[in-house]
Parts: structure tokens; C-alpha cells; sequence
């Protein structure tokens, strides 16, 4: 019997308020073999469910104004059988539960800026 094996990534996009953005990274997740990307700086407003066909986004930001931070998860839609749940935590942070062979497993997505504050 074949062991089913879950590839993750993670991708800083550094914004998906640009029209196309969206599709663009989909596309490339869609295209290869990781059923589960974190992604951060998706800076949408808000915290929800995204589906599409071949994908979804769970994504948690700034319910109060869009452009800044934001973390979310993208899955394929071969991987969302497995998801047992999604908490928004805050703009910076959330977690994915996803149903594993033996153990479950808990994903957590921080966002922490790199910049410079002198």
C-alpha cells in the first residue's frame, strides 16, 4: 500500500491586492505537487474561506483596513479532505489543523516584518 505523503511550502507573496495576484499564485501552486502553501503579507481585509475549483485560502487579516500584513493557507483541492479546521488568530498569525495517518497536525503561520525600525 502506497503512503500518502503531504508536500507544504510557504511563500511570502508581498501582497495580493494587485489584480491577477490571486491567479498568479494559484497557478503556480496548482501546478506542482504541494497541496499546502502558507502564505504571508496577503494583506486583504478581514478573515474567511475562500473556494475556488481547483483551490481555496483560508486567510486571516486586519478586519479594519486592507494593505498591511495578513497570513493564510492555500490548499489544493486534493488536500482540503484533510483539513479539520482553520483559526484566524490576528493579521499576523493562524493556525491549520490537517488530519494526519497517525497524528494530527497543526500548522501555525506567523507573519513577523523584517523592517528596520531605527
Amino acid at each position: 500500500m502506497k503512503e500518502e505523503l503531504l508536500d507544504i511550502g510557504t511563500w511570502n507573496v508581498n501582497t495580493m491586492l494587485k489584480a491577477g495576484k490571486m491567479q498568479e499564485i494559484a497557478d503556480q501552486i496548482v501546478g506542482s505537487q504541494i497541496q499546502i502553501v502558507t502564505l504571508q503579507e496577503i494583506r486583504w481585509r478581514g478573515y474567511s474561506l475562500l473556494k475556488k475549483d481547483k483551490y481555496s485560502i483560508y486567510y486571516s487579516c486586519n478586519p479594519n483596513t486592507t494593505g498591511q500584513a495578513g497570513t493564510g493557507f492555500i490548499i489544493q483541492k486534493s488536500a482540503m479532505n484533510k483539513i479539520l479546521g482553520f483559526e484566524p488568530i490576528s493579521d499576523r498569525i493562524c493556525k491549520l489543523r490537517v488530519k494526519g495517518k497517525f497524528y494530527n497536525i497543526t500548522l501555525i503561520n506567523i507573519y513577523a516584518t523584517t523592517e528596520d525600525k531605527e
